[in-house]
């Protein structure tokens, strides 16, 4: 074995080791936040958040949402959103502050949201003035394989969350300013009126 497959072979090990290492350490969430003026009274944005049944009208890729619980709203709802025919994810409510917001974990059964070991969506909103609401979106997930899996997810799962996210709050702010269902074309018109903002902020809110 010459010298240079010698030293080759020592750096491919030398690399596993450190990824092994990598992803038996434990990980940090990731947090992607966006946030967006909607332009309609406090109370009128409350009436539509807290309604559990609508996540279709705004979310892309979406063809129905079923609740699953006798509540309809609090902690302990639960919901299944559809994307095609049979094929849904459930959503629970986790955590619900009357007039401001609620979490919900995504998960299918007794299962996270694949692929990641926990994820959750934050709602929240506050009233700008007596006509604007400001309403935000926070995605918080735990990659699998530790610290392996926390950089892969800050490379590469980061901007898609945050373009998913961006979609589903333009979305979102149409659904509630027009109370029709929100189009593509809708989503991509309104992309510029919501802004990533530091997920550190809006989870302290």
């Amino acid at each position: 074995m010459n010298k240079t497959l010698k030293i080759i072979l020592l750096v491919l090990a030398l690399l596993v080791a450190v990824l092994a290492v990598a992803a038996l350490r434990p990980g940090q969430p990731i947090a992607v936040a966006v946030a967006a003026d909607v332009d309609v009274p406090h109370t009128s944005a409350w009436r539509t958040m807290r309604d559990l049944s609508v996540a279709h009208n705004y979310v892309p890729g979406l063809t129905a949402t079923e609740i699953i619980t006798p509540r309809r709203e609090g902690v302990g709802t639960s919901r299944k959103v559809y994307q095609t025919g049979t094929d849904y994810l459930q959503e629970t409510v986790t955590a619900w502050d009357e007039g401001h917001g609620f979490v919900i974990r995504l998960h299918r059964g007794e299962e996270p949201m694949k692929p990641f070991r926990h994820a959750e969506f934050h709602y929240r909103m506050a009233a700008v003035t007596d006509r604007v609401t400001q309403v935000v979106l926070v995605i918080q997930v735990e990659m699998p394989f530790g610290q392996l899996g926390s950089w892969l997810g800050n490379s590469f799962a980061r901007p898609a969350l945050e373009g998913e996210l961006t979609r589903v709050l333009a979305g979102l702010k149409y659904y509630y300013e027009t109370g029709e269902r929100a189009t593509d074309a809708d989503r991509e018109r309104l992309a510029g009126a919501v802004e990533v903002i530091p997920a550190s902020e809006a989870l302290e809110s």
